[in-house]
């Protein structure tokens, strides 16, 4: 009888184990939507006392000297942390001047009267939710190092619990504060963040399908499984050199969400989606590129991402429940921890709440090495903008530039680039520039400077019937002709600009409708060209191949080759102003670009421009200057996958 009771006791045990462990993997795996309208905002991130302002200011690294108060404060050594009076301290106790000029240098750094007075506006400001990572990282007691990554995540995440009040989904953490500290609203910004035209938020919807599309379907795990001796031999050998303070030394840099470490709110899938679009933010204007991978040993990760809530992980900076700090970053060597909050309301593609996209892109900038910055519209600003909208945010222009100081800009060479010339309906032209290399392209914003968002895409099935590695593309537009072409080996290809794909009919030979004139000694243009261009100031088709230049008069028809004097040699026919920039051979692309009224030549990562390009100049003037970085011109071309 004994041993029967002990049996069903044990059975009863294990099934109870796991139905515990089944039910906390089917609930991650469920929309949690349902569950956020029991979050709760926690009073205790309010700042409405002295006490809790000088709290702030020590925390973020602006009180130097500690509190004037007495309280426990948290050693942490190793994995082991000790909860001893602040008297066992042997900090210099702050004066009244300290704590005043600890509050000047916070309202200097969020751009208020710096009055050092703890004013009500001071306090507003303090309260709002934030990073949790210090404004002034030179003078914060830095994290503890994680010692050892494969014992912080070997715990389940813990089970999620009903709060005690409800809020409405429409109350912000800002009115919640205004209204305890008896504030009214502030007034509405003067000014909002422009939104490129080309960053639509159904691009960004389509990105996040498809990635969501693969991960759902396993596709991607399957890929990283397959590609993964190959991922770690390409960080092997893939280096990002000639700047100071980068944090990650290879070009690819692998991430992970943590197993154990999922959020209670929403599904993993939009978990790992969000990450994704995040890290895909940075890599679309700094040449790294992120790989998510849950094949390798956790310490061959570079970032790991995980959802905590108070005592969170072992980390030293503990969580403050909703509101307060949202997330923070740990450096680690060369390797990087990013944590989120999760007692906060997390949404993806909402315009309430807290977006996790865009914390998830501020703690991926500290991981790569970016500080706090004191502007409200950048995505590095400590407290959580509202400035920057939920959904079909972009990385701003200064936050651009931070990260192109440590690990620079992208570059590379291309197959061709074309400005695509379209009449619309009511006559008006308009255009956009390509830019194609291998098997993908990008379509370049010349009013923002930047390439669409999403990009680079695969030129199939973007471009129906065309091939890879093309060699050039001309736009041949007279009274009489309106045609573009492609050129690739022997062939060429007529597009057909309403259909959007090859014109029936083709590939067709070179050599066949590109023939010598009568009498020539030219049968016809070769095959294999480096590039060609139309000049609108004679109206005939310049072939680059090698050292030479081929002039074919489009008014001959298929019989155009060539014109008198040609082939000639390219620093002829466009003579350099200095010895330095003289045209090189085997030329990657030549084209006019509507947006700068000017030609450019191309090879390798380099452009040369001539500056005495007119379409109106019938007298074909060329004066070659140059060169310089394409990059310098033509920003964030950058592949991302």
């Amino acid at each position: 009888m004994a041993k029967r009771n002990f049996f069903i006791l044990r059975s009863l045990v294990i099934l109870s184990i796991f139905w515990f462990v089944r039910g906390q993997n089917v609930y991650h795996l469920r929309d949690q939507y349902d569950s956020l309208r029991y979050i709760v905002f926690d009073d205790q991130n309010l700042v409405t006392t002295e006490k809790k302002a000088e709290e702030v200011l020590t925390r973020y690294g602006y009180l130097r000297c500690g509190s004037r108060r007495k309280r426990n404060v948290v050693f942490q050594i190793g994995n082991m942390s000790e909860a001893v009076p602040e008297d066992g301290r042997s900090t210099e106790s702050c004066s009244e001047t300290d704590v005043e000029e600890a509050i000047r240098r916070y309202q200097r750094t969020y751009n208020m009267p710096e009055t050092g007075r703890l004013d009500t506006e001071t306090m507003r400001v303090m309260s709002e939710a934030r990073c949790g990572n210090a404004d002034d990282e030179s003078a914060a007691v830095p994290f503890q190092p994680l010692k050892n990554r494969q014992d912080l995540y070997s715990i389940l995440a813990p089970p999620i619990s009903r709060i005690k009040r409800e809020i409405s989904q429409r109350t912000t953490l800002q009115e919640l504060i205004l209204r305890k500290i008896g504030l009214t609203s502030p007034a509405e910004p003067q000014y909002i963040i422009p939104v490129a035209p080309g960053t639509t938020a159904s691009r960004r919807r389509r990105w996040l399908k498809n990635y969501m599309k693969q991960v759902e379907t396993g596709e991607l795990d399957e890929k990283v499984k397959k590609s993964h001796e190959h991922i770690q031999n390409r960080k092997k050998r893939s280096t990002v050199t000639g700047f100071e303070d980068q944090a990650f030394t290879t070009t690819l840099v692998t991430w992970r969400l943590v197993s154990s470490a999922y959020s209670s709110q929403l599904p993993i899938i939009t978990q790992r989606t969000a990450l994704a679009l995040a890290f895909r933010m940075w890599s679309e204007v700094i040449p790294l590129v992120f790989q998510e991978n849950n094949i390798s040993p956790v310490d061959n990760v570079d970032i790991l991402i995980a959802f905590g809530k108070r005592d969170h992980l072992n980390c030293p900076n503990s969580f403050d429940g909703i509101g307060g700090q949202l997330s923070h970053a740990i450096k680690i060597e060369l390797s990087a921890e990013i944590h989120v909050d999760d007692e906060e309301y997390l949404t993806v593609r909402s315009e309430h709440g807290t977006n996790l996209v865009k914390i998830a892109v501020h703690e991926i900038g500290h991981a790569l090495g970016l500080p706090h910055n004191n502007r409200s519209y950048s995505i590095m600003y400590a407290i959580y903008s509202q400035l920057i909208p939920n959904n079909n945010f972009e990385l701003g222009w200064e936050d651009r530039k931070m990260v192109q100081k440590i690990y620079g800009v992208c570059e590379g060479r291309f197959d061709t680039m074309f400005d695509w010339v379209r009449k619309r309906p009511d006559g008006e032209t308009i255009y956009n520039t390509f830019f194609f290399r291998n098997d993908h392209y990008w379509m370049y914003e010349n009013r923002f400077n930047r390439t669409r968002y999403g990009d680079p895409r695969y030129i199939k099935p973007e471009w129906k019937d065309l091939p890879e590695d093309i060699d050039g593309y001309v736009h041949i537009w007279t009274y009489t002709q309106d045609e573009a072409y492609f050129f690739k080996g022997l062939q060429y290809y007529k597009y057909d600009n309403q259909k959007l794909s090859v014109a029936e009919g083709y590939p067709k030979k070179i050599e066949d409708n590109f023939r010598g004139i009568q009498g020539s000694r030219f049968s016809s243009i070769p095959g294999n060209i480096d590039t060609v261009f139309f000049d609108q100031r004679d109206g005939n088709l310049y072939f680059f191949k090698g050292k030479y230049v081929y002039a074919y008069d489009v008014n001959r028809g298929h019989e155009g080759c060539c014109l008198p004097g040609y082939p000639k040699d390219i620093t002829k026919e466009f003579p350099a102003e200095t010895p330095e920039s003289k045209l090189p051979d085997n030329l990657d692309a030549v084209y006019y670009s509507y947006a700068h009224r000017s030609m450019f030549f191309f090879k390798g990562t380099m452009f040369w421009e001539n500056k005495s390009f007119s379409p109106l100049d019938k007298k074909r003037r060329n004066k070659i200057v140059g060169p310089w970085p394409i990059s310098s011109k033509w920003y964030d071309i950058c592949e991302v996958d």
